[in-house]
């Protein structure tokens, strides 16, 4: 089921312009939902911490769904997927019992989130990079940070409020790329780059493989060039 984050700014009610985050009836809030996760050997828990790791070519499809906090999606090793999450001040549960949906299935995942926002939850997706992966990345509200270079495949994120951050070399991480803000403000920092306010709509061909399709209700993109790029 799909959700359209409402935001409300200088009395316009904005739904995401089309942004619509999948979190399969998320509440995120107390108490959660029931959780499907079920450990495996080698997961790590504490108070405030969890990580597991999962076994994945990086072929196939990928959801990831979060309510709130901070997102990082980067490129991993080998054909391990690693989800890491941190959180800032203590939950009352298990952490465990925020991740709602934790589903790694021959080629098809599916990770659901629902940590609170008070929480100031932290979570560090590490993939394989892979042309062949198809992946959808939703975040209601926080900053994300993309790793448009080592991510590959054809890559959908949605970000309902916050901050969108993106790393890619120049043109050669898609075939296309569109970037889309509802309200806000669109900044490329590559060489040649320029900004944009208010309301954005941005189409860019490339010479990589794979399509990119950025969309951020309110807030901003960033995109950053990878560390020792030349164009």
């Amino acid at each position: 089921m799909r959700w359209a984050l409402p935001l409300v700014l200088g009395g316009v009610t904005l739904f995401g312009m089309g942004v619509a985050a999948r979190a399969e009836n998320n509440n995120c809030g107390e108490p959660p939902d029931p959780s499907h996760y079920v450990a495996e050997s080698g997961d790590t828990e504490d108070a405030q911490h969890l990580t597991v790791e999962r076994t994945f070519t990086g072929q196939g499809h990928l959801e990831f769904n979060m309510c709130s906090g901070e997102l990082r999606i980067e490129r991993g090793h080998g054909d391990k997927l690693k989800l890491h999450i941190e959180t800032g001040d203590t939950p009352s549960l298990k952490m465990r019992a925020y991740v709602k949906t934790l589903d790694v299935a021959g080629d098809h995942v599916t990770i659901s989130l629902e940590f609170p926002h008070k929480l100031h939850p932290v979570a560090v997706l590490e993939l394989p990079s892979s042309i062949s992966l198809a992946s959808e990345i939703n975040l209601g509200a926080g900053k994300l940070y993309f790793d448009a270079d080592g991510v590959k495949g054809d890559r959908k994120v949605n970000l309902g409020a916050g901050d969108a951050n993106l790393t890619m070399w120049g043109d050669r991480d898609y075939a296309g790329f569109d970037a889309n803000v509802g309200m806000g403000s669109f900044h490329d920092h590559r060489p040649g780059g320029g900004n944009s306010h208010f309301i954005i709509s941005r189409h860019y061909q490339g010479k990589g493989a794979g399509d990119l399709h950025v969309s951020v209700g309110a807030g901003s993109i960033e995109i950053n060039p990878a560390r020792g790029e030349t164009i």
